[in-house]
């Protein structure tokens, strides 16, 4: 079976997810996590609120644990994938399942970029907000109009070929939510963000994440992964400068879609980790290919 491993990123975390996965991999959940970032993991999943999960420096390693060992119970299931991707965070997850850094690496550098987020945000009355369109052409042109009238509209996300997320001040924002047809699109919903990320807003995280790279090992990858930041292959010898770049730079994950089905047509595209998300996008971009969700062991057929 020639299959694609996606990986979800911030906002797909839920109270108690991978519940099940604590008797199963303790040396990863447990063991290795409380030691690397000296907090522990097993707490917040039995005794986590919606509200503490949601924290940058919470859910990112949280939601990458997770999800890092579902990859594992999927590929000893079904074997070596064409390939793997993973949205914004999920890179991460995707890049360290094909072996370019070790599990323990990633969770540091993970908890680094994850308080260098947050940080950044802190104060700046910014947020993001998903923008449901019919003609994706039309609302990119509608942004680089307001951009060009001094109204700063960054696009954060490429999704999928009927939906991009935006990042802006919470007042464009409002006014954007209540006034869609400015962008050209049905419905634009606000999220539940703590600011702008992947926009200019964020870049002041980027030398910290780069100093973490720096006690990183990198090792070239078994399994291609295609990045965020250009929807091209990762290589070790790029590796470091286009993850930090992806801090403040838009997740091409629509592109990404469309570069796999052209270049490697996969039978099945597999959502792996918490939520559904990913399924969703592949789902509106090539809407004929075989799509599945794994986010539990019993998912595993």
């Amino acid at each position: 079976m020639s299959w694609v491993g996606m990986f979800p990123g911030q906002g797909s975390q839920e109270p108690g997810m991978g519940k099940e996965l604590l008797e199963k991999y303790p040396e990863l959940l447990i063991d290795i996590f409380d030691d690397s970032l000296g907090w522990s993991l097993k707490d917040i999943i039995n005794n986590g609120d919606a509200e503490s999960i949601k924290k940058t420096n919470i859910a990112q390693p949280y939601i990458f644990a997770i999800s890092y060992c579902y990859g594992l119970e999927v590929i000893n299931n079904y074997g070596k994938p064409s390939a793997l991707i993973g949205h914004s965070l999920g890179e991460y997850t995707a890049l360290a399942l094909s072996g370019f850094f070790d599990y323990t690496d990633a969770l540091k550098v993970i908890s680094v970029r994850g308080e260098a987020m947050q940080a950044s945000v802190e104060n700046s009355n910014t947020g993001m907000a998903a923008v449901l369109t019919t003609d994706l052409e039309a609302t990119l042109k509608e942004i680089e109009a307001l951009n060009s009238q001094d109204i700063e509209v960054w696009i954060s996300n490429y999704n999928d070929a009927s939906q991009i997320v935006i990042s802006s001040t919470i007042e464009n924002l409002e006014y954007l939510k209540s006034n869609s047809k400015a962008l050209g699109a049905r419905r634009v919903i606000p999220l539940e963000v703590a600011g702008a990320f992947h926009s200019k807003i964020v870049s002041p995280a980027k030398p910290e994440l780069a100093a973490a790279f720096e006690e990183v090992t990198l090792k070239d990858g078994s399994i291609p992964v295609y990045m965020n930041v250009d929807a091209n292959l990762a290589s070790k010898e790029t590796l470091k400068e286009r993850l930090v770049d992806q801090i403040d730079n838009s997740v091409l994950f629509y592109d990404q879609i469309l570069k796999i089905d052209d270049e490697i047509k996969p039978s099945e595209w597999i959502h792996i980790g918490p939520g559904n998300v990913t399924a969703g996008m592949v789902k509106k971009s090539i809407s004929s290919k075989e799509i599945r969700v794994i986010n539990s062991l019993e998912s595993i057929t």
